[in-house]
């Protein structure tokens, strides 16, 4: 899990960009507090919630928790609606973020180093811009099916989360060997 945790930091593009575009003073800081909160955050709340859970002795099934709707139980449990509302707007501003990025950094490497590189090497930047917004449609639209393709196959966040880490597990030693090679 750990492996595959930092999998997704060394091997997402969208990490890549953003430590290319930031200044170099403040880039190791930025990614140092970034890595803290990273792991702190989705264990603490894990933990404390998870907990919270059996502690309350909530009625989740197995199929509610592997699906990620602990959370959200447990603090329509404590605070109500509020807590519901609280645990939507955290969804929410999470997946819009990473969604964002992931589509950026997809139309990026599309757009400069596949269609300029490739396919039009004397691409100006309205046609670069215009390849990019086509591929961001498209790559929405692409893992919006399936996301929907999983959930009807029966395949929850669980199952997601662990193909995610053995997926990408497998590139962090050679990645860190390149980082850190003399």
């Amino acid at each position: 899990n750990i492996v595959g945790n930092f999998g997704t930091v060394f091997v997402d593009q969208s990490y890549w960009q953003s430590a290319i575009a930031a200044k170099p003073a403040s880039t190791h800081k930025g990614y140092l507090l970034g890595g803290l909160v990273w792991f702190t955050i989705p264990f603490a709340l894990a933990t404390s919630l998870g907990l919270a859970g059996v502690a309350f002795q909530l009625p989740i099934t197995a199929s509610e928790a592997g699906s990620g709707l602990v959370p959200p139980a447990v603090a329509t449990h404590l605070f109500g609606s509020a807590g519901s509302i609280m645990m939507t707007v955290m969804l929410f501003m999470a997946i819009v973020s990473t969604g964002s990025a992931e589509g950026i950094a997809v139309s990026s490497l599309v757009a400069y180093d596949i269609y300029r590189t490739y396919i039009n090497p004397q691409a100006d930047g309205k046609r670069i811009l215009l390849v990019s917004k086509i591929v961001i449609v498209v790559f929405g639209a692409l893992m919006g099916g399936l996301s929907v393709a999983l959930h009807g196959m029966g395949l929850n966040l669980g199952w997601v989360y662990q193909f995610m880490g053995t997926a990408i597990g497998s590139a962090v030693i050679p990645l860190w060997n390149m980082l850190m090679w003399k």
